[in-house]
């Protein structure tokens, strides 16, 4: 074959050559295009299946998870703080239920102070009665109030408040806590040495001029001369039996564990609730970019047809080529 091809003039050569070259550049094509299509058509299923996926999920989906406290972080708390819950109902409807549950849980609550803080009060602090336990610790009446308002929850405060007396019985038997309020019950009282500011009378003698108290006292100038009773600022030390500072009493330990216990459950719900929000916004955000995906896998479609559009066109030349060979 080669001697033949050799055996032609320069011209018959070079177009054989070119044709051969031809072929091979419509092989290259072929397969390239046929490669390149096959990566078109994974493209456009994934972005399909990832497309379906992102906009099948709803912010919906996303709920709040119940939060908790677990009894031993309660000792740790330092100082007492106002702690005050929330309750909600719909406005003028019955109280009953609520306001049984609200002195059930009165009475047990301070049950558990009786039992478990109150035997370490020493004899010169005060005892406190059901009444008095309730407006310092629960704010029944308050809570109540709200209800009738139409503020807040009592679903969530009834379960925030059971799950505070048990864990505030549990932390009540800690080693932790029995450390402390043994040291405030065994506490020996010092004498300390402090400055007091008070004030003592003094008389000063001055001008008034509103005084006619005097002679000629409209004659120029007016007025009379006056003595007046001032207070006088004064520094003085006092010496006072005093308990180490720093030291906690029972009541003190006892409001800074419930107020431990609300500020935790507050902030770890704060945080479960921007959880979610983060969460919900981005399925919102990958339902937009699911939508965009679905449009962007339309186009990819449409260059795959357009492939497939020269790939039949280059089979039909190379089938046109081999009519003519063989013609």
């Amino acid at each position: 074959m080669s001697e033949i091809i050799e055996a032609m003039p320069p011209a018959s050569r070079f177009a054989i050559t070119l044709d051969r070259i031809e072929r091979f550049y419509l092989l290259l094509l072929r397969a390239a295009i046929l490669v390149i299509a096959t990566v078109v058509l994974i493209w456009a299923a994934w972005l399909a299946v990832s497309a379906t996926v992102r906009i099948m999920r709803s912010p919906a989906s996303v709920v709040e998870q119940p939060v908790s406290v677990v009894a031993s972080e309660l000792p740790a708390a330092i100082a007492p703080e106002a702690a005050k819950a929330a309750a909600k109902r719909t406005e003028g409807a019955s109280l009953k239920a609520e306001r049984a549950f609200y002195k059930r849980f009165v009475e047990q609550y301070h049950g558990l102070y009786q039992a478990r803080f109150e035997p370490f009060r020493r004899a010169e602090d005060k005892r406190l009665n059901r009444d008095e336990f309730d407006d310092n610790f629960v704010q029944s009446g308050e809570r109540l109030a709200a209800l009738a308002r139409g503020e807040g929850n009592f679903a969530k405060d009834r379960t925030d408040l059971e799950e505070l007396l048990q864990v505030m019985t549990q932390a009540s038997t800690l080693p932790e806590t029995l450390a402390r309020l043994n040291q405030y019950k065994n506490a020996v009282k010092k004498p300390v040495r402090r400055q007091v500011e008070r004030f003592r009378p003094e008389s000063r003698r001055g001008w008034d001029s509103l005084s006619t108290s005097c002679e000629g006292w409209y004659e120029s100038p007016v007025g009379c001369a006056v003595t007046r009773q001032v207070s006088v600022p004064y520094t003085q030390t006092v010496t006072a039996m005093a308990l180490p500072e720093g030291l906690l009493s029972h009541t003190q330990i006892f409001r800074g564990m419930q107020d431990r216990y609300f500020a935790l459950l507050t902030e770890r719900r704060e945080r479960e609730a921007a959880s979610v929000s983060a969460k919900r916004a981005d399925i919102a955000e990958g339902q937009i970019i699911g939508w965009g995906s679905l449009h962007l896998m339309l186009y990819v479609l449409a260059g795959f047809l357009v492939l497939m559009f020269f790939f039949l066109l280059i089979a039909i030349e190379r089938h046109q080529r081999r009519v003519n060979v063989r013609g």
